[in-house]
């Protein structure tokens, strides 16, 4: 371990140049779950709540007012 710590010291462009591709996997992944199946869940629950409240007839107004129009508020 001391080796390669050694290493990375001394020549800090290639390490970075090593570690750079996993990290790019890394956050590609993470990019890619964020794009592919969080974000069309969030917008697809804050459309299901617009065409919830057009359907029961509360006003838009209140939607705004409380966010999360799911809970109760006391």
């Amino acid at each position: 371990m001391e080796k390669l710590q050694k290493f990375m010291l001394n020549h800090p462009y290639i390490s970075v140049a090593a570690i750079m591709p996993f990290m790019l996997v890394f956050v590609i992944g993470l990019f890619s779950i964020l794009i592919n199946i969080i974000l069309p869940i969030m917008i697809a629950f804050w459309l299901a709540g617009w065409v919830y409240t057009a359907i029961v007839g509360r006003p838009i107004r209140q939607y705004y007012r409380q966010p999360f129009w799911y809970t109760h508020y006391e």
